[in-house]
């Protein structure tokens, strides 16, 4: 029988559509036909149009156009909050893949959820870390662990430029000054009701170490040890930079602790991230390359003990790339009717951790749904 290739329609034609998703969709042909595509961008949108071969009159400016054109699925790849694209894709009765964060609230996580299940579509979120088959490879050997004790998390985060230009992203600058506004206002008024009203530098945080990237960790330190009970302390420093650290301190069942630090570091291009388990007798470190560079395996490093002797391996499980697999796994979600291992569920549980991490500053006017977390 063959496969069912499925038609998709791309909201937001930005930094990740260019380098991953419309390149690997595009190799996926038996699997995917990239039908409609949206941008508030008229020059990108026509530019990526002629790329991919997207007739004119399939390419949109906005995207509720997009959704109830003839698709069976909707990639929402565009910046901010994406709740508003996937409920208007739901509601026109179409499947999402939708890049992190799913959303900035738990609010409309709830929302969202509530579509779901009205609907009856599916919604994946994109943290392709999952699909990743070092990942695979190291989630193994840390469920094998007898009495796992620490968890480390460093992430060293250089300027993306130094990667991104290296793919050739294509911007035109030309988005209406009108559009621009009314995303910054609902951007504010999100954050109002996430983290109430501190200042911008934390805010900043929020929205884009914490649900930009930071996101990506709690996830994955999610998949191989289960999600935190508690924050135990959170610091940000300098506390009014747009070059932050940040530093927390995680309480597990048990006496299980995540310590995780993630720092920009924005001169040397190193992009370092590992996820390290530890116990007495075992070590797994998983170590991620930068999410800019194709192909790149993940190295997992295995030490343990072995007849008085220390044993180190060192696997790179494929060289398959975690944002190709991903695609893989939302065919076979719509077509064959999988549940996302990603759900809207496991992405409002890393927005809830995210908020309680915030929450644990402690910042006067802190407020929005983090306090609220807080005082739970």
């Amino acid at each position: 029988m063959p496969v069912k290739r499925v038609r998709v329609g791309v909201i937001g034609l930005g930094t990740v559509a260019q380098i991953m998703h419309l390149p690997y969709l595009a190799s996926l042909p038996e699997l995917f036909e990239i039908a409609a595509l949206s941008d508030v961008s008229p020059g990108l949108l026509a530019a990526m149009g002629e790329q991919y071969g997207v007739p004119a009159d399939r390419r949109y400016a906005d995207y509720h156009d997009l959704v109830t054109s003839d698709l069976d699925a909707v990639l929402v790849l565009s910046s901010g909050s994406h709740a508003p694209q996937i409920l208007a894709a739901l509601d026109a009765g179409r499947h999402v893949l939708v890049e992190k964060p799913l959303c900035f609230t738990l609010r409309e996580a709830d929302e969202i959820a509530a579509a779901v299940e009205r609907t009856g579509r599916t919604v994946m979120v994109a943290y392709m870390k999952r699909f990743d088959p070092g990942y695979l490879h190291g989630q193994q050997l840390v469920d094998k662990l007898a009495d796992p004790r620490y968890v480390q998390i460093n992430t060293l985060h250089p300027s993306e430029d130094q990667y991104i230009d290296i793919h050739g992203v294509r911007r035109f600058g030309d988005v209406p000054t009108e559009v621009v506004a009314e995303l910054d206002r609902a951007q504010e008024a999100l954050l109002d009701e996430a983290v109430g009203p501190i200042s911008d530098a934390l805010r900043f945080v929020y929205f884009d170490v914490f649900l930009g990237s930071m996101v990506h960790d709690v996830n994955a330190l999610r998949g191989l040890v289960g999600a935190p009970e508690s924050v135990l302390f959170t610091e940000v420093w300098p506390i009014d930079s747009k070059t932050p650290s940040v530093t927390t301190m995680l309480k597990h069942e048990g006496e299980l602790r995540t310590l995780y630090t993630w720092s920009y570091l924005a001169e040397l291009r190193d992009y370092f991230e590992e996820i390290a388990v530890l116990s007495s007798a075992e070590r797994v470190r998983i170590q991620f390359p930068s999410p800019f560079l194709k192909h790149w395996p993940t190295p997992v490093v295995y030490q343990r003990m072995e007849s008085g002797a220390m044993l180190e391996s060192r696997v790179q499980a494929s060289y398959d790339e975690a944002f190709r697999e991903e695609l893989r796994a939302f065919h076979e979600c719509v077509v064959d009717g999988r549940r996302p291992l990603t759900d809207v569920a496991d992405a409002r549980a890393d927005i809830a951790i995210l908020q309680q991490i915030m929450a644990a500053l402690a910042p006067e006017g802190l407020g929005g749904e983090a306090a609220a977390g807080r005082a739970a």
